[in-house]
């Protein structure tokens, strides 16, 4: 039986990942960190998130801090473990985690 993954296939999800490694690169400068440890500093959970927000931005066309906010929102969703929304595979987000490092150029 094969791990479980978040995939990165579609244009939308290209679209998401990129918005999320820049999400990363441009927090990391704003704390005065570098990118890996920013990567560190979110959880598999939130990296999921946020990859699934910008990629549901990307597909209802949310641009700019629409986008930026859509993608937020899911956060807050996730982080807020309610049991009427579907959850995230724990080995999928730490799969994901791996993808995020490798795409980043950390790996």
């Amino acid at each position: 039986m094969s791990e479980p993954v978040i995939t990165i296939n579609s244009p939308a999800e290209i679209a998401a990942l990129n918005n999320l490694c820049t999400r990363l690169e441009v927090d990391a400068v704003a704390a005065g960190r570098s990118v890996g440890e920013e990567l560190e500093a979110r959880t598999n959970l939130e990296l999921a998130a946020l990859f699934c927000g910008y990629q549901w931005a990307e597909v209802l066309g949310k641009r700019g801090r629409d986008r930026q906010d859509f993608a937020q929102s899911f956060v807050a969703l996730a982080a807020a473990e309610r049991s009427d929304l579907p959850t995230f595979d724990p080995k999928a987000t730490a799969n994901f985690r791996v993808q995020v490092s490798y795409w980043l150029g950390l790996d």
